[in-house]
């Protein structure tokens, strides 16, 4: 039996999840913790939550609008901005740290995550993965050019191999291209009192610079799933 889908930080009217749906995303929210930027859970997410250790994989198709640098087109009413974002996100909330207290800003109550998308920087679309530990480590990597219609497309997927969790992006012709492992995530000692996980896709939209005067960013997701260790699909 699949698992219900809950949602965190999401905008009335939020569209619950088929095979193709999209994520509100309004600005002033992101997955971030910075020493100097502070700690953030503002970012819609519709998630399911399994036990830690029977998960297997989670998929999705993300795109995200990327509307400027268009040759031939005028300027858009809600062009790409820096940080927009979008992908798939893997939360380990600690013990006694509930969903909601994740949204307060403060170091005891934000958890360990790991997100995987893609995110506008220096005027390109990028593919985009962050771990949180104790801070953000971000990494990126190239993208195919974007759509005719002005999006980019990712297909990711994230996997357990032992005690890592890797990541891959997925081409259409079904081939994986591994592009981060992250070693520590089903380790004894590293789970530290965490039992189940949250799973879902997101959308971000920091807007630093109050450019976005209240639009909302739009994240297309297609084809969201996750498995367990049984074989079952649990989304």
């Amino acid at each position: 039996m699949s698992s219900p889908i809950r949602t965190l930080n999401t905008l009335k009217g939020q569209e619950s999840i088929s095979k193709s749906f999209t994520i509100l995303t309004p600005p002033q929210t992101d997955i971030f913790a910075s020493p100097t930027h502070g700690y953030h859970f503002s970012a819609p997410i519709l998630y399911t939550t399994l036990p830690l250790l029977s998960f297997t994989s989670s998929k999705a198709t993300i795109s995200v609008p990327f509307t400027f640098g268009l040759p031939n087109s005028p300027t858009a009413p809600n062009p790409t901005l820096k940080f927009d974002q979008g992908g798939i996100v893997f939360v380990l909330p600690e013990a006694g740290i509930e969903v909601e207290d994740m949204k307060k800003m403060k170091k005891e109550a934000h958890p360990r995550w790991i997100k995987a998308g893609i995110e506008v920087w220096e005027g390109k679309a990028w593919g985009s993965i962050v771990v949180r530990e104790k801070w953000s480590d971000w990494s990126l990597f190239e993208l195919s050019p974007p759509s005719p219609l002005g999006e980019y497309r990712l297909t990711l997927e994230m996997e357990r191999m032992g005690d890592a969790l890797m990541i891959y992006v997925l081409s259409e012709g079904k081939e994986r291209r591994l592009v981060r492992k992250v070693p520590w995530v089903f380790l004894e000692e590293e789970r530290r009192g965490v039992t189940e996980v949250l799973v879902g896709v997101y959308g971000a939209r920091p807007d630093p610079f109050d450019e976005a005067k209240g639009k909302n960013l739009e994240i297309g997701v297609e084809g969201f799933e996750v498995w367990d260790g049984e074989g079952k699909k649990v989304v």
